[in-house]
């Protein structure tokens, strides 16, 4: 956290920004995420937000009290009746730009030159590490005392997707990408229904291993359950759902990030694409991590290493090849 000194009259208040999203607890994630979006259609795309969002916003995050911007701006008119109201707005802006900073960028428009602010995509920690929705009460035959089913729970990956496999990970990245194309509701709740599932059986290896690193039920050889699980996700706010969907958002644009030899861009990409199938086949024909299952349950940072040190590969001998076409 950005320690934020504001003197006001006598009397100086010292305050946290946040500087990046993952410093935000999930209930505060989650107001923040509701006061920028609400009224707004795309919550995924780096548009500007208004002031008045913006100066509300900062308030929040500093945990101003009702009145605090009133004797703010009073103070600084009666230090300066002429310019007081300006020096104000000056004040708050340098104050709110500090204050945001680890939550947006600052973007300014080509053709107008306006300046705005952008969303940062840089949540990764997991808001919820487990769901539960809580069936409703049912009265048993007879009568009488009514009595309820224990909530059934449903975990989720672990902060930054750390505990993906490969197969996982290709799978969710196709669904969101067709959720940013299509903006359909069902996709987003596949997407939540992929990441969450149920625990495996609790055994003693399960408990002595810690999970093996990941308590969940395996999506592979069980894709169909995510089909049943979509009741489950479309009982959660609407809010917590596009939370999440923010969440992976910012989960995959720092895997993007960490192996850019194999996300690549625009005119870099080149060659044909043929997903994330065709992925699995490539590796797999390779031998590097067994068969086509084996590769599928791969974590998937050692299958992104493995492709990354092969375009380092590829990219040293094309340099060699066109040295040795020089040297003729």
């Amino acid at each position: 956290m950005n320690k934020i000194k504001i003197k006001v009259g006598n009397s100086t208040r010292t305050v946290q920004a946040p500087e990046s999203w993952d410093e935000l607890d999930a209930r505060t994630a989650l107001l923040v995420y509701n006061t920028l979006f609400s009224g707004l259609g795309d919550d995924l795309t780096r548009g500007a937000f208004t002031a008045v969002k913006l100066i509300s916003l900062t308030q929040h995050l500093l945990a101003m009290p009702p009145d605090f911007m009133a004797k703010w701006e009073a103070d600084c008119i009666r230090e300066d009746a002429e310019n007081g109201d300006l020096v104000f707005l000056e004040e708050l802006k340098q104050v709110m730009v500090a204050t945001l900073a680890g939550l947006f960028d600052v973007v300014t428009d080509a053709e107008s030159g306006a300046t705005g602010y952008a969303v940062k995509f840089n949540r990764t920690k997991n808001p919820w590490p487990a769901l539960t929705t809580s069936p409703p009460a049912s009265s048993p035959k007879g009568g009488g005392k009514r009595a309820n089913k224990a909530p059934k729970w449903y975990y989720g990956p672990k902060d930054g997707l750390a505990n993906l496999t490969l197969y996982e990970l290709g799978i969710t990245f196709g669904l969101y990408e067709e959720y940013l194309e299509t903006r359909d509701e069902q996709t987003a709740n596949e997407l939540i229904a992929v990441l969450y599932r149920p625990s495996r059986p609790e055994t003693q290896d399960e408990r002595d291993s810690a999970w093996h690193g990941d308590r969940r039920q395996p999506y592979r050889r069980y894709e169909d359950k995510a089909t049943e699980r979509m009741k489950m996700v479309t009982t959660l706010p609407a809010l917590t759902r596009r939370f999440l969907i923010f969440w992976f958002a910012g989960c995959r644009e720092a895997i993007v990030r960490d192996y850019p030899k194999v996300f690549k861009k625009g005119k870099d990409a080149g060659g044909p694409n043929y997903g994330w199938g065709g992925l699995l086949l490539s590796l797999a024909e390779t031998g590097t991590f067994g068969a086509l299952g084996e590769t599928a349950d791969q974590h998937y940072s050692n299958a992104l290493t493995y492709l990354s040190m092969k375009e380092d590969e590829r990219v040293e001998m094309e340099r060699k090849l066109d040295g040795l076409k020089r040297v003729k």
